[in-house]
C-alpha cells in the first residue's frame, strides 16, 4: 500500500519530504530504489539538505563532539545542552583513525565534516553522521626539515569553488629570535597539497585557526614565549590572501592572553582580565561591508584557576555558539557554560572532566570520498 502511494506522488513532493529526513534515515532510504539512491547521493540534494538542517532554528541536527584524553569521541545533542537538561546523555561514536592515540586533535568542523590531525596518521576528514572518512595524502615531504618549528592548523570551506581546504603552517624559529613560515594548503577536490604565499612576521598562537565566513583566523603574538598579543591574522580561502586585523581598542597594550572563537556567524575574542584573573571579556567582530567594529557582549566570571586553565595550556580553544533564545554556549573543557543575553547571567551547565576538547558540528550527508 505504501509503495503504491509513493509511486503516484509527484517527484517534487517526494524531494520535499526527503529533504526533511535526518541523514541516518536517508542512508537507509538509499536502499529503497535506484532512483532514490541517485537522488539522495546527488550533489544538489546534499547541498539543499545541508542548507535546511544548518538553518534549523531548533538545532535538532546539531551535535557537540567531545574528545577524551584516550582519543575516544563522544557526542550529545546541542538542544539538550542549551535546554540545560539534567542528564545530558553522551554517546560513543568511535574513531575514524586506524590507530587512535592521545596525539590526535580536532582541527575544526564545517558542514558536517570534522578535520582530525594525528602525529601518526597525519590528517583525516570525517563525517560521523554517514560514517565516512578520508585520510589525506602525507604532508611530510613538503615540510622543511633540519630546523626547529611548530605546526598550526586550520580547516574551512571555499564557497566559490565548493571545496574544502585544510591549512598546515610550519612556523620556523631561529635561535636569534627571528621567525619564518611555510604555508601548505590541501584541496579536497584536487586531493593534493601545495604551498602558497606565507604571512609576514610574529608568532601564531592559537591552533587550530577559527573559520568564519570563508576565512581562517589566528591570533599573533610578539614573542614565541609570551602571550603579548599584537593583532589577528586571517587567510581568505577563496583567493588565498592574508590580512591583518586590529584587536578591540580597549583591549590594551599589555600581555593579555586571548582565545578566538565563533559566536553565530561572527569571529569572537575572549580576553582574560590579568589584573584580577577571575573574569574574561567576550567580544564579537561585526563586518558590515566596509565598516568593521568590535563589540563587547558580556563578561564571564570564573575562578582564577579556570582562567589560567583556559589560556595557559595547549588546549587554547573556546568554541562559542549562539541560540535563537539569545543564549551563547561556551565550550571551555572541562566546563560547559551558557550566557543569557536577557538576564546577563553566566551559568555552568555541566562538567566533563575527561574531555580534552569539544566542537560543534551539524549532521549532514557530505561525503569526503565523493567530493575528492
Amino acid at each position: 500500500m505504501a509503495e503504491s502511494i509513493i509511486s503516484v506522488l509527484p517527484h517534487e513532493i517526494i524531494v520535499e519530504i526527503l529533504l526533511k529526513v535526518p541523514p541516518k534515515s536517508l542512508l537507509k532510504f538509499t536502499c529503497v530504489s535506484k532512483t532514490w539512491l541517485e537522488l539522495i547521493t546527488s550533489a544538489k540534494f546534499i547541498k539543499n539538505h545541508l542548507e535546511l538542517i544548518a538553518n534549523d532554528k531548533e538545532y535538532s541536527h546539531h551535535r557537540i563532539i567531545f574528545q577524551e584524553s584516550a582519543c575516544n569521541f563522544k557526542v550529545c545533542c546541542l538542544p539538550s545542552m542549551l535546554n540545560k537538561e539534567r542528564s545530558t546523555e553522551l554517546f560513543d561514536i568511535g574513531s575514524p583513525m586506524e590507530n587512535p592515540t592521545i596525539y590526535t586533535w580536532i582541527i575544526g568542523s564545517v558542514n558536517g565534516l570534522i578535520c582530525l590531525y594525528s602525529k601518526i596518521e597525519e590528517t583525516v576528514l570525517w563525517n560521523p553522521a554517514v560514517k565516512k572518512s578520508k585520510k589525506l595524502p602525507t604532508l611530510g615531504a613538503k615540510l622543511r626539515n633540519g630546523c626547529s618549528y611548530y605546526l598550526k592548523y586550520g580547516f574551512g570551506y571555499d564557497e566559490t569553488r565548493d571545496d574544502y581546504k585544510v591549512v598546515v603552517i610550519q612556523c620556523i624559529y631561529e635561535d636569534s629570535g627571528s621567525c619564518d613560515s611555510v604555508v601548505n594548503i590541501y584541496s579536497l577536490k584536487a586531493d593534493s597539497w601545495r604551498t602558497i604565499n606565507k604571512f609576514q612576521g610574529n608568532f601564531l598562537v592559537n591552533s587550530p585557526g577559527k573559520f568564519v565566513n570563508g576565512k581562517i583566523y589566528w591570533a599573533l603574538s610578539a614573542d614565541v614565549d609570551t602571550f603579548n598579543m599584537c593583532n589577528i591574522i586571517s587567510l581568505d580561502l577563496a583567493d588565498e590572501t592574508w590580512r591583518r586585523l586590529e584587536l578591540p581598542d580597549s583591549y590594551g597594550k599589555g600581555s593579555y592572553p586571548l582565545a578566538l572563537g565563533v559566536v553565530g556567524s561572527h569571529l569572537s575574542v575572549l580576553c582574560l582580565n590579568c589584573i584580577e584573573g577571575t573574569n574574561s571579556d567576550v567580544w564579537i567582530r561585526k563586518d558590515c561591508g566596509v565598516e568593521v567594529s568590535w563589540t563587547k557582549i558580556f563578561t564571564v566570571d570564573h575562578p582564577k584557576d579556570l582562567g589560567e586553565f583556559i589560556f595557559f595550556t595547549s588546549i587554547f580553544s573556546v568554541p562559542c555558539y549562539q541560540s535563537n533564545k539569545d543564549e551563547i554556549l561556551l565550550l571551555l573543557p572541562p566546563v560547559i557554560l551558557t550566557y543569557n543575553g536577557s538576564t546577563r547571567q553566566v551559568e555552568v551547565v555541566d562538567r566533563f572532566e575527561e574531555c580534552a576538547a569539544a566542537e560543534i558540528y551539524v549532521e549532514s550527508l557530505v561525503d569526503p570520498l565523493l567530493i575528492s
